[in-house]
């Protein structure tokens, strides 16, 4: 009977395997389409609604703005600190991106639009940070230069995401775009009196 029990488990078990592969890639497949949107909403080609509805894709995004977070350790800001930042911009994203979606009676939309803002922040951060140290390495650092590089990649991110908000928000162009640069200030301005 011991032998039946174990064999019996055993067939069990490797029948489980392919569904959990299967599911496994599945999942991946879904972040892996989820990236490629993010890449297309930071050049102004996509939308949040083209975005899977897998929550597990959204956690998966989040862990990576967290690992890109850790371009930003240096001797002025510790991990905990970007952390902290990390989390703030994330419940003002979230803040916003529920109140928009409320009171357009959209509220499905909500972890697309959510998964958009996040996923497009990592791939702006990902690039912005390495280009921001390149440029500040150099020994001949120019002041000018560093405007215009911080200026150009600001104005980046707020298209980008003036475009997720017009789009899942239903609105104008205009009105998103007074929603990004009002967060953009209100962020800045919290980071600077929570984290002097």
């Amino acid at each position: 009977m011991a032998f039946f029990t174990h064999s019996f488990s055993r067939v069990i078990v490797l029948s489980f395997e392919p569904v959990m592969m299967s599911a496994m890639q599945n999942l991946i497949g879904q972040w892996l389409t989820s990236v490629k949107h993010y890449l297309l909403m930071c050049l102004l080609l996509s939308s949040p609604d083209r975005l899977p509805h897998n929550p597990f894709s959204l956690l998966l995004t989040g862990f990576a703005y967290f690992l890109v977070g850790l371009l930003l350790v240096d001797a002025e800001h510790s991990y905990v600190l970007i952390c902290a930042q990390i989390t703030l911009e994330l419940v003002m994203l979230g803040l916003i991106s529920y109140v928009g979606l409320n009171l357009r009676n959209s509220l499905p939309r909500f972890q697309q639009t959510f998964s958009a803002l996040l996923g497009t922040n990592v791939i702006i951060s990902a690039v912005t940070i390495p280009a921001y140290r390149f440029a500040t390495s150099n020994g001949n650092s120019e002041d000018n230069l560093l405007i215009y590089v911080t200026l150009a990649f600001l104005i980046w991110n707020l298209a980008v995401l003036s475009l997720i908000f017009k789009r899942s928000f239903d609105i104008s162009t205009h009105l998103s775009a007074m929603i990004s640069f009002s967060y953009f200030i209100i962020f800045q301005l919290t980071v600077i009196w929570l984290f002097p």
